[in-house]
């Protein structure tokens, strides 16, 4: 490559590079501008509210709030200039002042945002109000009480909004902190105040609708006290906002009281139940001024009510709800601590797998040695008795070494010592020649015992080392799952007793999602009986109040006791089809075929080959899928199972006999799947791109002494596609092109039409063999909602 080649290509991505860094600054650049004008156009809005009438301290606050966050030149734009704009007058120019004089503060005591105390900007915030409406208080010879109240009570509301609008503004701490989701709530009710006097038609005021909207969900979400909290509280704001005395806290928090009775009863119900508590109400003041207004306000909030959907509801249930802390803190220490012990206890397995991997090195080294032994063996057991003993081994030494040395390689690669291969000085000078020689054939053939001996044993020891492998994969598989948050429900707990209270009575019950963030419902007490009977209405019932699709309850009992578990259903489901033929002249088939679903939603589709035909070939395959079911039904991958089935199988078969295996494992909630092969035939794929051949490089299983190498194969599914799994009598890998034709041809048949339409295809091309196909389909599973 010469140099100008080099030049073009450092310049184009030179090029590259910066058009990359100039996109990222536009996109940090368009962020910034839309967040500026969001906080401008919200002071704006807010600094045209009043309170009592002649102060406006909404946008003051805001200022504070941003610019103890750091962010005060956008939000003070706002709250100036919608103070005189918008508001006008003296209240305006006495706000927009404070505004000016709060950002001033924030920047002569400028510090980091982080370091700030949260209470300097609100106390600033109330200063400067104080001190630019102090001086639109009357003279002392005519100021009244009820002045200097208002006064002080709009400077102390002035830091005690700043405070709850940085809370607003900062992201939560953590679940259950009740801080944010009230400072949002502040920032609400000012906008509402801010906005209270727009009336349309005359007659409605769209904050007001708002208002009612939300205290009727709060009421819906929490119930009655919560619900006549907020109808207080929103009442109080827009009775404030209109000059209407408390005509409207009446209203709103008397129909809030009667409708959170009736939240349990269904949506009809509630909406219902909340308009004639808000019809009732509204005849106290028959004579208001606000009395149709507030009819039609509370209609229309009861539409718009109506018209929110039921997900968006769950989804606030869900987030504001507060959890018991305490019961939350011990389950996830016991969790925790349960997935430590299990990944200590990994960690112990490993280091057993390396001291006896080692120990398998150091035996080997050993053997070796052990050769030298053979003829001091011999020599110890005849010439110790022989006269001539002292002039072999002590005289003549070097020459005795030497000619023995010369009887090593002949015997060992015979296998056995003969005459012919000593030295005739050695053979005619020693007088126990004959005994000599028989000695050395009976050492050689114990060593030849210990040796193979050693052998099993160092086999034994990396096969009991590899089951220590695999079971360190398991625990610390379990580890992780222990170690994730589960995170409990105690708004839907709420909604399934009551719910499931309809069938009996039902003394616990638990919702949560599990590490995989599938939803989980358990349920316990004397209704069980009349929810087994009727499962299937129960568990559709069920799914409509949570909005979530359940599997039909059923029973468990292990140490935690006896109780009902439904547990999220996947969006597809796994249509299979099997295949299978025997032998000609066999009265069973070799091969094993299995399908499953497991807790988590992982649809299993398992082949296994044993070697060979008849009882013994389907004996090791049923073992060896057994092995394998109840690892993957425990939710363990299929290579950390495979690590530890595999050693135990060669200990049973002792080497002589495999067993090819193959494994498909597919999520269905997502289509993604991973397929594990140990020796078997090829599997296919077929989807929108035609069929695709998947094949693997393992050994059977049974037949190697290394760990079974994790070769899993990513695979990803559609709705539509089709998976076939088939054993070497179908299809050995060395023509395969008519079984892609078939599957393409005959696509659109049910599973297992089309896996009996492969085995018989298989046989009518002469294949005398065990024949099994397994056949998966993805579908979409029916809405039960």
């Amino acid at each position: 490559m010469d140099k100008h080649t080099l030049e073009r290509r450092s310049f184009r991505a030179a090029a590259r590079a910066a058009e990359t860094w100039t996109r990222l600054t536009r996109t940090d650049e368009v962020r910034q501008i839309s967040g500026g004008l969001k906080q401008l156009l919200l002071c704006a809005v807010l600094a045209r509210g009043v309170v009592f009438g002649e102060f406006a301290p909404l946008g003051v606050a805001m200022t504070g709030a941003y610019a103890a966050l750091g962010k005060g030149y956008p939000a003070f734009a706002g709250a100036f200039f919608g103070a005189i704009l918008l508001r006008g007058g003296m209240t305006g120019i006495t706000a927009a002042a404070a505004s000016l004089l709060t950002l001033v503060c924030a920047q002569i005591f400028h510090r980091p945002a982080g370091s700030r105390r949260t209470w300097f900007m609100p106390l600033m915030s109330a200063l400067m109000m104080a001190c630019c409406n102090f001086v639109l208080l009357p003279t002392p010879d005519v100021l009244r009480p009820a002045q200097v109240f208002r006064f002080l009570a709009t400077c102390v509301l002035t830091g005690g909004l700043s405070w709850c609008y940085i809370q607003a503004l900062s992201p939560p701490r953590g679940r259950g902190d009740l801080r944010h989701p009230g400072g949002l709530l502040a920032v609400v009710a000012s906008v509402l105040v801010a906005l209270g006097d727009v009336v349309l038609f005359g007659a409605v005021s769209p904050a007001r609708v708002v208002a009612f909207t939300m205290t009727l969900a709060g009421a819906f979400l929490g119930g009655s006290a919560i619900g006549a909290a907020l109808g207080v509280a929103f009442g109080v704001t827009m009775d404030v906002t209109a000059g209407s005395g408390a005509f409207l806290t009446c209203v709103y928090g008397l129909s809030a009281l009667l409708a959170g009775a009736f939240r349990t009863a269904g949506r009809p119900a509630f909406v219902c139940s909340s308009l004639l508590a808000a019809g009732a109400a509204s005849l106290l003041g028959i004579d208001h001024p606000l009395f149709l207004s507030a009819l039609y306000e509370c209609a229309l909030a009861a539409l718009v009510f109506w018209m929110v959907p039921d997900t968006l509801w769950q989804y606030i249930r869900d987030t504001l709800l507060p959890t018991r802390q305490d019961t939350v803190d011990s389950i996830e220490r016991m969790r925790h601590s349960a997935g430590r012990y299990a990944a200590e206890a990994s960690d112990a397995f490993y280091e057993m797998y390396l001291a006896m991997m080692s120990g398998a090195q150091t035996g080997r080294a050993a053997a070796d040695e052990d050769i030298h032994a053979i003829f001091d063996c011999a020599a110890d057991k005849v010439c110790r008795r022989c006269k001539i003993c002292k002039d072999c081994w002590q005289r003549d030494y070097v020459a005795t070494l030497s000619a023995l040395g010369d009887v090593s390689g002949p015997m060992l690669k015979r296998g056995r010592a003969e005459a012919g291969d000593f030295p005739r000085h050695f053979s005619e000078r020693c007088i126990h020649f004959p005994e000599l020689l028989r000695a050395v054939n009976e050492a050689l053939f114990a060593l030849r015992e210990r040796q193979q001996y050693r052998r099993r044993c160092d086999e034994n020891r990396s096969l009991i080392a590899q089951q220590y492998a695999g079971l360190t994969g398991i625990l610390r598989q379990i580890g992780g799952t222990l170690g994730h948050d589960q995170a409990s429900l105690p708004a839907r707990e709420r909604q399934v007793r009551s719910y499931a209270s309809a069938f009996g009575r039902i003394d616990k019950v638990a919702v949560f999602r599990d590490g995989s963030g599938r939803l989980r419902v358990e349920l316990d007490g004397e209704g069980m009986e009349a929810i087994l009977h009727e499962r299937k209405g129960f568990a559709a019932g069920l799914s409509a109040v949570l909005s979530v699709g359940l599997t039909e309850p059923e029973r468990i009992s292990d140490e935690l006791g006896t109780r009902l578990m439904l547990r999220e259903q996947a969006p597809y489901r796994a249509v299979v089809g099997i295949g299978q033929r025997q032998k000609q002249g066999e009265k069973v088939s070799g091969d094993t075929a299995r399908s499953f679903v497991t807790e988590t939603g992982h649809a299993c589709l398992l082949l296994a080959d044993g070697m060979g035909t008849g009882a013994a070939a389907a004996q090791d395959s049923r073992t060896i899928l057994s092995l394998m079911e109840r690892f993957l039904r425990a939710n363990i991958p299929p290579a950390d199972a495979l690590r530890t089935v595999a050693p135990a199988f060669r200990l049973r078969c002792d080497g002589t006999r495999g067993v090819t295996l193959d494994i498909l494992m597919l999520d269905l909630f997502t289509g993604k799947g991973t397929c594990l092969k140990c020796g078997a035939a090829p599997s296919f794929l077929k989807n929108g791109g035609g069929v695709i051949r998947i094949s693997g490089g393992n050994l059977p299983v049974g037949l190697s002494d290394e760990p079974a190498a994790d070769q899993s194969v990513p695979i990803r599914m559609g709705p539509g596609d089709l998976f076939v799994l088939v054993s070497d009598g179908i299809c050995d890998g060395s023509d395969d092109g008519w079984l892609r034709a078939l599957v393409q041809q005959h696509a659109k048949e049910t599973p297992k039409e089309l896996a009996a339409r492969l085995v018989v295809a298989a046989a009518e091309r002469g294949s005398n063999d065990d024949l099994t196909a397994l056949v998966c389909r993805l579908e979409h599973r029916p809405s039960s909602l």
